[in-house]
């Protein structure tokens, strides 16, 4: 091996420690944030994970960064947990079945990180556009969902439908059935299947 390769291995070694100690603190964070600490600090992450302060500091200028940094990694690793097979298409009893299980998914998956950049939308403009971001992607979803019931009725119908629609499945609602009303999935599940039906046929 040439200096040359020596220097390119122990840069390599470098960056991909590098990685590994940035993905670690992000994690650490994604666990805090499922045990309700909305606003890690990164001592409390050092200590945690085991990485010292001084590595943090240099991988994030402030908490703010790192609780950032956190929900943009959620995303990506969430990027296509929503998905629906053969969206819109089908009977819509089926339809209705497979949205209701697939956003209850979604919810039991992303509901702590989604909690947490509610919490701190307001100090951080980045997580505020993110959440503003999915919650209309929420709301498309569905109306592609159910484009053929909503199609058909008339403009003011449509939009009250397609209102109580996205009420009914963002995750603020869905939140307060779990964590508030104390309900099981499989009641969530049926409130929501159930509460849909009764939107899509008056």
């Amino acid at each position: 091996m040439t200096d040359v390769d020596r220097t390119d291995a122990s840069v390599d070694g470098r960056v991909a420690r590098r990685e590994r100690n940035i993905n670690t603190a992000l994690d650490t964070v994604l666990e805090m944030f499922a045990e309700e600490s909305l606003i890690p600090s990164i001592e409390q992450v050092s200590k945690r994970s085991g990485l010292s302060l001084r590595s943090l500091y240099r991988y994030f200028a402030d908490p703010g960064e790192l609780i950032e940094s956190a929900i943009h990694r959620h995303r990506e690793l969430m990027r296509d947990a929503g998905h629906l097979h053969k969206i819109g298409q089908g009977p819509l009893d089926r339809r209705i079945d497979d949205f209701a299980a697939m956003r209850l998914r979604l919810y039991e998956r992303a509901g702590p990180v989604y909690r947490a950049a509610v919490h701190n939308a307001p100090n951080h403009p980045r997580v505020r556009d993110w959440l503003a971001v999915a919650r209309d992607d929420l709301r498309d979803q569905f109306e592609l969902q159910f484009a053929l019931e909503l199609g058909a009725v008339t403009t003011s119908d449509r939009q009250a439908g397609m209102s109580a629609g996205d009420v009914l499945f963002q995750f603020d609602t869905i939140d307060y059935l779990r964590r508030h009303r104390r309900y099981t999935i499989a009641e969530t599940e049926a409130v929501l299947r159930s509460a849909l039906e009764a939107i899509l046929r008056p």
